[in-house]
């Protein structure tokens, strides 16, 4: 710390840039904030979109369901020897 103020340069180069950044930071904080949910009007699914949601769903739910089986199989294997 006391080197920075040796060079006086330095100093102001780094001051410079944290001011610089600290100013870049707010505009684009206030030109990109949060957006007014009205813009959008998103329609409701289908019934055939939920259906098809919903048999995702049981299939990913069937695929952890046998994951977890497959481990409790093999931790119990590996517990057995």
């Amino acid at each position: 710390m006391a080197m920075l103020w040796k060079m006086p340069a330095l100093s102001g180069v780094l001051g410079t840039a944290a001011l610089a950044s600290l100013v870049a930071g707010l505009l684009f904080s206030f030109q990109w904030g949060p957006a007014d949910p009205h813009l959008v009007k998103v329609p409701p699914a289908s019934p055939e979109m939920m259906k098809l949601l919903q048999d995702e769903h049981r299939l990913i739910a069937n695929m952890v369901e046998l994951q977890i089986a497959s481990e409790k199989k093999a931790a119990y294997g590996e517990a057995s020897n």
